[in-house]
């Protein structure tokens, strides 16, 4: 995804305010997380885009160290100085921090230079509750845990030397220090977007040290505070963040740390990040694939963020980004649905279905509060992407019997989604007009209008699955006729899904490996795969079974050529497809995310093995260039942990999966009911990736799709693995996903 517009609880309990603990680990699993993988990234290639956030399971504020000057790169792995440790809410480069600040240590004297200093991957310790570094310059060691909302930062300074701290607001913002208490008030109101008013993440800081100097900056952008540390050399900072008020920022920070040890901090959060990571067991991993895998699960358990607090009374309460108020309830940020929707919310309804349910509240909330449901919110409203994918958050969690949300108003604002017109870009849908008067987005009025109308229909189809649940049967004809609307976009004089104008006529000059224009980030060799809702029509439409088949041959067997289109020049998702060597197949966008599955749906699930094997072994890895695009709030890890385990939601609103190509001897999913799923490769090796036959407790399965219902209910699925693919399992009609299923 690419988008650019410019008094004490035990500690544990706040990390519940994400969801139940149920895992017990019988492994160090943070200790095989690292968060410097996807770190080697810039704006022309990304290898995950991302940095290396120490946190909570969807915490409120993420802690990184910084190394960029001003842009949205916070940590770059060839970066050689540091410039911070910094709080952060910053999804995704491409849409810029928020509420974001930073601490810098430094010796000496405080001038108006912004403090920085060389450091050494050798002296630097990265894992998901504990970020350590030696500071080259100055001799200092920094050290930070984090909470959900919460901070305890530790600075071993030499002896003999003048200590600071520099607080940073990389912008607009207010310090009040009071230096009898040893403490600071701040306020960060720094932002790109999707904010209402009086928007500023409050933040307090306590020391252990007495103050003895300060110095600000004439711009109030930044303060110098200096500290007469003890013997030890140690300051510590324990920072409490809120997007309410300082007092909400003090009470976060008395709930989540108090007066607990550093170490202890570290401890209790590591253990937070083993009972989360230890939802999933693995077995028969070499070292690489173990840090890969959990790294990986690490990721998808970081988006979207916690955006409530909990106040004096108890109660869950949150600043709004959409209304500007405080407001009552859950509320979650920082989430691109066109990317998340794939792979991430299917994954939670698995392993966290109570946290599902919480986001979907948020994400009702979110309506409530500002009228519709977003499309990218960061954490409100922002204009980037395209689609109305909440509804299909809403239909996936509904059809696997999560439902402990107010389901009318779920087809209520699902359906505003669907008919009403909307004038801004962040909300709604563009091109809607001509949708529901064509039947399709005309390529000449609306850009990416041939990447909408696919996604129009699929999102339709979901609405229609809302509309069942909530009891709105007089809306579902009309949505699944709309929802037959990809047939309107496919031109079958060259087999591919192409521009269509307001007049009915083709956009002219088509070649399906030029990008942008009535795609979105993408060509033609992308989109036209993306029916996910009615996969039997799409292969009838590319006439058959054989024709289906030969076309995903040829896609992967094509050239990895692209024509530039109306970007003007070369995009860094164009250059990470070449570097897939998968011809037209490019993992590094979400597009194409479910097609290598799509063997599956024509008879041919034998073909699926070779190109997922191809794309979990060398496309992800354990360092910092281990992604092959942008990790997108969990969805590049998502698709990696569903593929190694051996199945792929391929249509979310559908309670099943099309089964793959598992990489493991076995795993085990912990589910919340206190019940098992195990997944049993038997025979697995780098060779033997092909699906000989599948049993489900035992009985012999001949369909290519397992039901939602088998893994959630807990039980065993046991995958004989051969070298040589079985070209006879699975092959009958109604063995294909989803079978029989209708909603």
């Amino acid at each position: 995804m690419t988008c650019m517009t410019n008094r004490l609880a035990p500690l544990f309990l706040l990390l519940l305010a994400a969801s139940p603990l149920i895992a017990k680990p019988s492994a160090d699993y943070a200790d095989l997380v690292s968060p410097l993988i996807g770190t080697d990234s810039t704006r022309g290639f990304s290898h995950g885009n991302i940095y290396p956030a120490v946190a909570a399971p969807f915490g409120m504020t993420f802690w990184t160290p910084r190394t960029g000057e001003a842009s949205g790169w916070i940590y770059q792995y060839g970066a050689r100085r540091l410039r911070g440790l910094q709080a952060t809410h910053q999804p995704s480069p491409w849409m810029g921090d928020y509420g974001n600040f930073g601490v810098m240590p430094f010796v000496g004297e405080s001038t108006s230079e912004l403090p920085s200093s060389a450091f050494s991957h050798d002296d630097e310790e990265s894992k998901p509750h504990y970020y350590a570094v030696s500071l080259q310059d100055s001799g200092v060691r920094a050290e930070m845990t984090a909470t959900t909302r919460s901070s305890v930062m530790r600075f071993t300074f030499p002896k003999g030397e003048r200590a600071w701290l520099h607080f940073d607001a990389y912008g607009p913002g207010d310090f009040e220090i009071d230096e009898s208490k040893k403490a600071l008030e701040g306020t960060a109101r720094a932002n790109n977007g999707g904010v209402a008013a009086d928007f500023g993440c409050r933040f307090v800081a306590g020391f252990n040290a007495p103050i003895k100097s300060v110095n600000r900056s004439p711009d109030k952008h930044w303060v110098a505070i200096e500290f007469a540390p003890p013997a030890s050399g140690v300051v510590e900072a324990r920072i409490g963040t809120s997007f309410i008020d300082h007092e909400q920022a003090g009470l976060n920070v008395d709930r989540e740390i108090g007066d607990k040890p550093f170490d202890e901090v570290v401890a209790a959060n590591k253990a937070v990040w083993n009972e989360r990571l230890g939802v999933i067991e693995i077995e028969g991993a070499t070292d690489d694939q173990r840090v890969t895998f959990y790294s990986n699960l690490y990721r998808a358990l970081l988006f979207p963020r916690i955006f409530h607090e909990e106040n004096a009374a108890g109660e869950l309460v949150h600043y709004s980004p959409y209304s500007g108020r405080v407001e009552p309830g859950e509320m979650y940020a920082d989430n691109g649905f066109w990317d998340t929707f794939r792979a991430v919310y299917p994954l939670l309804s698995i392993i966290d279905p109570e946290i599902n349910a919480s986001m979907v509240r948020g994400w009702l909330n979110a309506y409530r509060e500002g009228g519709w449901f977003p499309k990218w919110a960061s954490p409100g409203y922002r204009d980037c992407m395209i689609g109305t994918h909440v509804e299909s958050v809403i239909a996936d969690a509904l059809c696997k019997g999560i439902d402990d949300f107010d389901v009318e108003l779920a087809a209520e604002a699902s359906l505003k989604d669907a008919t009403a017109l909307s004038d801004n870009g962040a909300y709604g849908r563009k091109g809607l007009a001509e949708y529901l008067k064509l039947g399709y987005a005309a390529s000449d009025k609306t850009g990416e209008a041939t990447a909408r109308t696919l996604e129009f229909a699929y999102d339709d189809w979901c609405v229609a699955q809302v509309c069942e649940h909530a009891g709105r049967v007089d809306a579902i004809p009309q949505l699944l006729k709309r929802a037959q609307n990809y047939r309107n976009v496919f031109d079958p004089e060259v087999d591919f899904m192409r521009g269509r104008q307001a007049d009915g006529s083709w956009r002219p000059d088509f070649k399906p490996d030029e990008w942008g224009g009535p795609f979105t980030e993408g060509s033609s060799w992308h989109y036209s795969w993306s029916v996910l809702h009615d996969l039997p029509g799409l292969i009838d439409l590319m006439g058959g079974d054989d024709a289906f088949i030969a076309k995903l041959d040829a896609m992967l067997a094509a050239e990895p050529t692209y024509g530039v289109g109306h970007y003007g020049g070369v995009i860094h998702e164009m250059t990470e497809m070449v570097a897939c060597h998968m011809g037209q197949y490019a993992h590094g966008n979400q597009p194409v995310h479910h097609v290598l599955y799509l063997y599956n749906f024509a008879g041919a699930p034998w073909k699926t093995a070779a190109p997922v094997r191809q794309v979990v072994d060398t496309l992800y890895g354990p360092g910092p260039d281990g992604y092959c695009g942008d990790e997108d709030n969990g969805q590049m890890s998502a698709w990696y942990l569903f593929s190694t385990l051996g199945f792929y939601p391929v249509c979310p609103g559908k309670p099943g999966y099309a089964i793959g190509s598992p990489r493991f001897a076995k795993a085990t999913i912990r589910l919340q009911n206190g019940e098992d799923f195990v997944i049993e490769a038997d025979g697995v090796s780098d060779t033997a990736m092909h699906v000989g036959s599948v049993a489900v407790d035992g009985a012999a399965i001949s369909r290519s799709w397992i039901q939602h219902s088998e893994i959630a209910g807990g039980g065993v699925m046991t995958l004989k693995m051969q070298d040589e693919p079985n070209r006879e399992w699975a092959v009958a009609p109604d063995d294909r996903p989803f079978g029989d299923w209708t909603p």
